[in-house]
This record gives structure tokens, sequence and C-alpha cells, in this order.
């Protein structure tokens, strides 16, 4: 899935942080892996699987720098990640995946190492009372939630 389709289902999404606090209300919370896990994980089945979203830039990071992210996973991590690799010529456009339980793992691993960043999106559902939110992987276990004022 590209940006623009994830935007058309009404995610919050902009490019630079700074345009996030200014457009959005902001929460800070700071959550090592497993605590990390346990809260996104609670987020997916509240909103439901079909509004659950990451960006992950894993595919276009350079080939060392790739090899050096994979070291941080498991072989079953690595060969799922070859399961969801782009089709040639898409990793410039489609870094948006669903956000199923292989990849939330994979993704808080790494932001819980400070090796690769991602962003979870959660779109407006009828399932949930709950705003749409976003949460940006940051530094020191961080993680920044965007959600409407």
């Amino acid at each position: 899935m590209t940006k623009q389709e994830l935007r058309e289902k009404d995610a919050i999404i902009f490019d630079r942080i700074t345009d996030g606090l200014q457009n959005y209300a902001d929460v800070k919370l700071t959550m090592d892996e497993k605590k990390a896990l346990s809260h996104f994980k609670s987020l997916r089945k509240e909103y439901g699987a079909e509004h659950s979203f990451a960006d992950f830039y894993y595919f276009r990071l350079d080939y060392d720098v790739r090899e050096m992210v994979s070291e941080l996973l498991s072989q079953e991590e690595i060969s799922y990640l070859e399961l969801i690799r782009p089709l040639p010529g898409e990793e410039e456009e489609e870094i948006i995946f669903s956000l199923d339980e292989k990849l939330l793992k994979i993704i808080v691993r790494l932001n819980a190492a400070e090796m690769l960043f991602s962003t979870i999106y959660f779109t407006a559902s009828e399932r949930s009372e709950r705003m749409r939110t976003t949460w940006w992987g940051n530094y020191g276990k961080e993680y920044i939630c965007f959600k409407d004022r």
C-alpha cells in the first residue's frame, strides 16, 4: 500500500515531526519492547486489523545496513519479511503494510534497538470509540502519539 492509499483511509500522515506537533495533539510514551508489543497488540485488537497499518522502510535500506538490521531478527522473521517484500520497482512506493502480529514484533524490536524506526497508524473504526492515531517510533524507546485535537 502507498502513503496516498493510506491517506484515503483517513490516516494521520505527515512527513516532518514538526508538522505533527503543530497540527495534532501529541502524547509521548516510553515503552520497552515488551510493553510496546503489548500496547500495540491491544490497540490493533481494539481498532481491528483492517484499521491497523505501519510504514516499514526495511526494503529501502542499503544492502549493508539491511544486513546489520537483519542480525537482530530470527531466521523465521527474515523469511516472513521475504514474503511481504514489495515486487521489484514497488519498493519506492509500497512501504505501508497491514499491521499483523509478526510485523509488529519486528517493528517494536527494531524501534527498541534504535535500528529502524517505524510509524504505526490506526484509522478510525466503528469498533473503537477512539479517534484515529499515529505513533512515531523515536529514540530512547519513546513513542509519540499524534491524534486529532
